[in-house]
């Protein structure tokens, strides 16, 4: 019986595509009998040219059809032809017997071979079984390249395609029995299809050839290959329409995949199988979410719910498919089991797959090997400077002086004080600054003694600073001089020493992050677990200096501006930070103050800043901390400020000629990143939001210092690789220069000149540490003679003050409280000789000592005043005199908590047992947990493979694009790797086991 085909080609925005499609099949050696184009609303001229073509019939359907539901509205057409041409069927049947007839499905962008008909059905006639055929199809860029030779399912459900992205060697010829075939190309007969009611409605884009071809295996026929048969394809996972083509992006081509395969599981499912799995399918896709975060998928997590939802809530059909797929399977599905991929053959194509991701994984390694890379004599000869610079410091269990005090000595009290609760010893309840976060995190780190991990912070901030240099320059260049002159520089920088010398904590952790920072956020455009890390490293540094947010929100527009189509995963590193700070700025909101959300964090410490361009000179306080004294002993009589503007002049040079030259993109990304620096600086000095003793305290300029000074010398480096022979003297002497404006500042440790010192963590004398200790609430009047005529008043609790347990609410209310006022009037009380007797006041607020700190120069009158006032007072008892804190009285029969019932409930108050605090805890925590997970490096080889694919392409921080041959990642392997590289969609192999093109 002759066979008669009608070939249905369905197009929508292919006028393009189809200028090689209709050609190819007008070519055919075996014509087609018919044929029945389907134009889907396009906004090209797809309909005129199918019209042009002149086809037995031309369909038009709206624009959201589906390659289904077109192929079934062209078999339609064809059914009402067949009733007015009774003398055709003839032709190709006896009467009585059902006529030969086949349906050829092709997309638009499926160019059959002159001889693929031919050979279709030279297949159908040497196996009279047989239902549906499908050919070879192969790459239209690359026709050696096969997309998709024959389809089946593993056990758990997930589609593969059997042999794709594979050289087509003839290797495949002997295949014959496969589970499914791609819808492009099919070739079915018309009582199968009319038998099985075409493709599944609910599978509109994806999977609906394979699963025609399994109710077709389950219905008594039969489906093969047709090896010689070869359809050129643009390598889509389906056929292009609205629904899925090369405009669908990659996330929604993954929900596609997701619903198409969850709408198959039930839809295949027995009766109680089925139930079963659809009540699985939301506690499925949370357990999914957690994958997708630890495999650096986060953008997979929205389109797995919503395809979760959507097959749940059975808007994909599900019940109606059921019953279309029961009512013509006639075979249990055990039948297919042979045309299933077996877990043994599933976990030997993984294998593959993962020897293929090794050899891809490893493009670009080199480029940050940092032993090989000159990176370990970076290290060594920091670890020198370290131990030379600070080796008073060793053995130290903690360290105090300057701005820094110790942390609390347990876990759960630094915790304690971050999220929601206590704020001031007076009982004032508020938000924690965000800092007490980073504190407590790094604090724990060294849980048995949290203190120390500011030890090891000291010890090792110069090691951890030219690594962090280092890795930085490897983002730009290869040459191991120039990522040793960054390190090194980045280590010798002003702004950290000065910090070290002054015991700023912060100026300290905002030194150390910004390398990381900066080379997180270059790499966050094409990874998810580095724009991870970048957010939480923008978390650290905004929490150490709020004065920088500013600085870091230009930063951050400039790098999704530039980012190109990562632009997403950077536009999101900014929701931690905004998280944490956002109940911070509320509450200054609420106060009227919400500049005050700039204040420094950790204890207040008044210093006259650098102002103006005296702020680009790396010095933060007008002092120049000791270059004027040095300059004296020299008998230079020069202004200090001009030494050190000329000591910079080596790298700014550097900048400049960095602007001149191809490497001009990162200069001047560079010298911007600096002019935002010093320009918040110079700026910064100008602001106090807090005061201590009445004091203002200007903001601390030396964070803003370390990023201008991070953009120089980013733009530095521009300039050094484009002089290249001149480069070893130049940056030689830069080096030299930055090295020479530390000199008085460096070793200050060694001289003792500054007031960072080992310390047994203790802020308050033994007896009241002791009794501190047991009693937490137990509180301690601080009164610090300032001047003759001024008094500064503090009430500590419990063991002393700790650097976590300071609050910028506390230090930048301006207005005093009614408990600051009733504790001046005690210590202006205390004055009058025998005339006051506060006992009941001081247990009122739970008072156990009065400390007298030693005065400073000018108060020493007042102090002899008031410790000869109050050795005479009823309510004290003396406790001693210390050098090093002053004189010490006891309060007669001293409450442990204060008797005030309404302050003790305040003070008793913890983060988690108050409302608010625990539901901003839980907020706060989930969605830095979250962060953790994706930041954490369990991304496996899949991470690795997209990272070597993004390395693989050129950037614009490449500084030695042009100059040097390097390994291209399609030149791993010629049949597999570069396959995945020069993919257009980016996708990959799913870990779940999804392979795809």
């Amino acid at each position: 019986m002759r066979p008669r085909v009608t070939a249905i080609v369905v197009a929508q925005n292919a006028a393009e595509a189809l200028a090689r499609t209709l050609p190819a099949l007008e070519a055919q050696t075996r014509a087609p009998e018919r044929r029945i184009f389907v134009s889907l609303e396009s906004r090209d001229a797809t309909e005129e040219v199918l019209r042009a073509a002149s086809p037995d019939v031309l369909v038009t359907l709206p624009e959201r059809t589906s390659f289904g539901e077109a192929v079934r509205a062209a078999v339609a057409q064809l059914a009402e032809i067949d009733e007015g041409d009774a003398a055709r069927i003839e032709e190709f049947g006896t009467e009585g017997e059902t006529p030969n007839d086949w349906i050829w499905l092709l997309a638009a962008d499926n160019a059959p071979d002159p001889d693929a008909l031919e050979e279709l059905l030279d297949t159908t006639e040497r196996n009279p079984s047989l239902e549906v055929t499908g050919p070879k199809v192969v790459r239209t860029d690359d026709p050696a390249v096969i997309v998709e030779y024959g389809e089946s399912v593993t056990h758990t459900g997930v589609s593969v395609r059997l042999h794709q992205d594979s050289l087509d060697q003839g290797q495949f010829e002997h295949l014959s029995d496969v589970l499914g075939v791609g819808a492009g190309g099919m070739l079915v007969r018309r009582n199968t299809w009319d038998r099985l009611d075409g493709f599944d409605r609910g599978l509109d884009a994806v999977d609906d050839g394979l699963d025609f071809s399994v109710r077709t295996w389950l219905s008594g026929g039969r489906v093969l290959l047709s090896p010689r048969a070869r359809v050129e394809s643009l390598a889509e996972d389906a056929s292009g329409t609205a629904r899925y083509g090369q405009r669908t992006r990659g996330l929604q081509r993954y929900r596609i995949r997701r619903t198409a395969q969850l709408h198959r599981q039930l839809v295949w499912a027995g009766r109680v199988e089925f139930f079963f799995n659809w009540l699985m399918l939301l506690p499925a896709a949370l357990v999914r979410t957690l994958l997708h975060l630890l495999r650096k998928n986060p953008g997979r997590i929205l389109p797995d719910l919503r395809a979760a939802l959507t097959v749940f809530f059975l808007q994909t059909g599900v019940p109606s498919s059921r019953r279309q797929f029961h009512r013509t399977t006639q075979q249990p599905f055990n039948t297919v089991d042979r045309l299933l991929i077996s877990p043994t053959e599933w976990r030997k194509m993984r294998a593959n797959r993962r020897d293929e991701y090794l050899a891809a994984s490893q493009h670009g390694r080199d480029r940050f090997n940092f032993i090989t890379g000159g990176g370990g004599w970076v290290l060594i000869i920091a670890l020198i400077a370290a131990v030379a610079l600070f080796f008073p410091l060793i053995g130290a269990g903690s360290l105090a002086g300057g701005a820094l005090l110790p942390l609390s000595g347990s876990i759960g009290e630094l915790w304690g004080t971050t999220g929601y609760g206590l704020r001031d010893t007076g009982g004032g309840i508020g938000v924690a600054d965000p800092f007490n976060l980073v504190l407590a995190v790094f604090g724990s780190l060294t849980f048995w003694n949290p203190s120390f991990i500011i030890v090891l912070l000291w010890l090792l901030a110069l090691p951890v600073a030219a690594v962090g240099g280092w890795f930085l320059a490897a983002r730009f260049t290869r040459s191991p001089w120039i990522r040793a002159f960054f390190g090194l520089v980045w280590m010798a920088a002003p702004p950290l020493h000065v910090a070290l010398a002054e015991g700023r904590v912060t100026g300290v952790l905002v030194h150390l992050a910004l390398p990381w920072l900066f080379f997180t956020c270059i790499a966050g455009a094409r990874s998810w677990a580095a724009a991870a890390v970048c957010s939480l490293l923008a978390l650290v540094v905004a929490a150490s200096s709020p004065s920088l947010i500013p600085a870091l929100t230009v930063t951050w527009l400039l790098s999704v501006f530039i980012a190109g189509r990562g632009w997403v995963r950077l536009a999101l590193t900014p929701v931690p930070t905004v998280v944490m700070f956002l109940p911070l700025l509320i509450t200054q909101l609420n106060r009227g103050r919400p500049f005050s959300m700039f204040a420094d964090p950790g204890m207040p410490v008044v210093a006259e800043p650098a102002r103006g361009w005296h702020a680009a000179t790396l010095f933060a306080e007008q002092s120049a901390h000791g270059w004027a004294q040095l300059l004296q002993s020299l008998g230079i009589t020069w202004d200090p400020w001009i030494v050190l503007a000329l000591l910079q002049v080596p790298l700014a040079l550097l900048a400049l000629i960095g602007v001149f030259t191809r490497s001009w993109r990162v200069a001047l990304v560079g010298l911007g990143t600096a002019a935002l620096g010093y320009m918040t600086a110079g700026l910064a000095g100008g602001f106090a939001f807090a005061t201590t003793g009445g004091v203002a305290v200007p903001l601390w300029i030396g964070p803003a210092q370390s990023f201008g000074f991070l953009g120089l010398l980013v733009a530095a480096c521009a300039g050094a690789v484009a002089i290249r022979g001149f480069r070893v003297p130049v940056t030689a002497v830069a080096l030299l220069a930055v090295v020479a404006l530390i000199v008085p500042v460096a070793p200050s440790q060694l001289t003792g000149t500054s007031p960072v010192a080992a310390s047994d963590g203790r802020t308050l004398p033994a007896l009241v540490d002791a009794q501190g200790r047991a009693a937490e609430q137990l509180g301690t009047l601080v009164i610090t003679p300032v001047s003759s005529d001024t008094l500064r008043v503090e009430l500590i609790r419990g063991a002393g003050q700790k650097l976590n347990q300071f609050s910028t609410l506390e230090t930048t209310n301006l207005i005093p409280t009614p408990a600051d006022e009733q504790l001046a009037n005690i210590a202006v009380g205390f004055l009058s000789a025998g005339a006051s007797n506060p006992t009941a006041q001081l247990h009122e607020l739970g008072i156990g000592f009065v400390l007298v700190e030693n005065a400073p120069s000018g108060g020493g009158a007042i102090e002899q005043r008031l410790v000869t006032a109050m050795s005479t007072n009823e309510a004290l008892s003396s406790a001693g005199q210390t050098a090093e804190y002053g004189t010490l009285f006891q309060v007669v029969n001293a409450a442990e908590t204060p008797t005030d019932p309404d302050l003790a409930g305040a003070l008793e108050t913890t983060n988690w047992q108050h409302q608010l605090g625990r539901s901003m805890l839980i907020v706060q925590l989930a969605v830095l947990l979250f962060v953790i997970l994706l930041a954490l490096p369990t991304g496996g080889l899949e991470s690795r493979v997209r990272a070597s694919r993004a390395l693989g392409r050129r950037h614009w921080e490449d500084l030695d694009r042009g100059r040097e041959k390097f390994t291209e990642f399609g030149a791993v392997s010629q049949e597999t790797v570069h396959v995945y590289a020069d993919q257009p969609t980016g996708d990959h192999i799913d870990p779940e086991g999804d392979i795809r093109g």
